[in-house]
């Protein structure tokens, strides 16, 4: 019997994990955090519909609190002399903590037949020659047919292959977003009309942050692109409790920073004996970091990939690779060039294109997705008068049109030269983000 292991708990790993065990493949998740402790203490949203389809659950299975839909949402330009108002009242984000999530995705598993291993820190790979046989722990050496890699935007599996596998594995400025989040009590009863405020390039960083009113709770989540560090984070939360007087000083949920991938994902992730998945090949939407949806994508494809074809090969593995790009890839590469763009504008860019409604309720729904180079040409006489600024942002969509069609246009077959030439003119068309 074929042996897996998959490096982490993650999403897309877990839905991997449940299929393959469940078609009779050995199947283990070794995992550093503890049995039932695992994932960030905060909410997240995704398709509970198809949540519920891949772990055999429904509402009746979650309490009270643990899941919730969000109210309509205000946008902030750096200077705040502007809003954007988006009403989402008719079909809001549904969101549920983390740990409801993993737990019913681990639970399937076991079901399935997955065992785990807690308490075990990944090192690295292993590999001889050309092939990943396995993983190094701090309780000893693993061997396996497959290493699904579920470890994370850091992950030490793919930071530790050869480079001779032609698989990215170190992040530039700007593939990651270090988001602080934290719910603090509410000191007194207050429901504004538009709960949900968001606020780009806060405090004229590159970044954004939130201000969530809920009905119990006031949801934080202070976010850039560089580290943060305890003393700045205390200073914005200062400046959040003197805009906003009914946050209080105690934590309920999180309090923690965590890094997040926005970028587009890794163009190759595969390689003989080895898988990426979820953050560990940055799938993720770029403009928010939202990806649970993608990470049920990508583990699916992975598991039919192999379960039409138990060969653990390269060429074999391409397939998902392909697919996932195909299907998934494309489009977010697109909105990956557009955040990138934006993040190379000064402030006073962004407070512009606000002010100036080149940025509006229509391109700011949907993280992005719904701006289009035809939806900014129409502006183009609000945008002449800070050319510099509006080209920059044309460039993006440009740049992110051509991306996603070469996301789209993937090698048909595993050839390690083909796909490299073709990822050097995916990074050809980058756009730099300083820190």
């Amino acid at each position: 019997m074929s042996k897996i292991l998959v490096a982490g708990a993650g999403h897309g790993g877990l839905v991997a994990a449940a299929r393959l065990a469940g078609a009779g493949f050995d199947v283990t998740v070794i995992e550093k955090g503890k049995e039932g402790k695992l994932g960030h203490d905060w909410e997240d949203g995704f398709s509970f519909e198809r949540f519920f389809e891949l772990t055999g659950t429904g509402y009746a299975d979650y309490p009270e609190g643990s899941w919730h839909a969000n109210g309509n949402m205000i946008y902030y330009p750096p200077n705040k002399k502007a809003e954007v108002t988006s009403d989402y009242s008719e079909n809001s984000l549904k969101v549920m903590f983390r740990s409801y999530i993993l737990n019913a995705l681990i639970n399937r598993a076991v079901k399935s037949g997955v065992k785990f291993l807690y308490e075990t820190e990944v090192l690295s790979s292993l590999t001889r020659g050309n092939k990943v046989t396995g993983l190094k722990t701090d309780k000893g050496d693993f061997e396996a047919d497959l290493v699904i890699d579920a470890a994370g935007v850091f992950s030490p599996v793919r930071r530790s292959l050869p480079d001779s596998f032609g698989i990215e594995k170190e992040t530039r400025t700007g593939d990651v977003f270090y988001a602080y989040r934290a719910y603090f009590d509410k000191t007194r009863e207050v429901n504004p009309d538009f709960p949900y405020e968001m606020y780009v390039y806060h405090d004229g960083e590159k970044g954004l942050s939130w201000f969530i009113t809920d009905e119990n709770c006031c949801d934080i989540l202070i976010g850039r692109v560089f580290t943060l560090d305890d003393g700045h984070i205390n200073e914005l939360l200062d400046e959040f409790r003197r805009e906003h007087p009914w946050m209080g000083e105690k934590i309920l949920h999180g309090g923690t920073v965590a890094p997040i991938p926005v970028r587009r994902a890794l163009t190759l992730m595969v390689a003989d004996g080895y898988a990426a998945v979820g953050d560990s090949a940055f799938m993720t939407t770029p403009m928010n970091g939202m990806g649970i949806d993608l990470c049920f994508d990508a583990g699916e494809m992975l598991a039919e990939t192999i379960i039409e074809n138990p060969d653990f090969s390269a060429s074999n593995l391409w397939k998902y690779n392909r697919r996932y790009h195909i299907e998934c890839g494309s489009g977010d590469s697109k909105n990956a060039l557009l955040k990138n763009a934006l993040l190379s504008l000064p402030p006073e860019a962004v407070d512009f294109l606000f002010e100036s409604g080149i940025i509006g309720r229509n391109e700011l729904m949907g993280a992005g997705t719904r701006v289009s180079f035809a939806s900014v040409v129409e502006k183009f006489f609000k945008g002449i008068r800070k050319p510099k600024w509006f080209f920059t942002l044309v460039s993006g969509l440009l740049k992110g049109e051509k991306t996603a069609k070469l996301y789209a246009a993937p090698p048909e077959e595993y050839s390690l030269p083909e796909i490299e030439k073709w990822s050097r003119k995916i990074s050809e068309n980058d756009i730099p983000v300083k820190e």
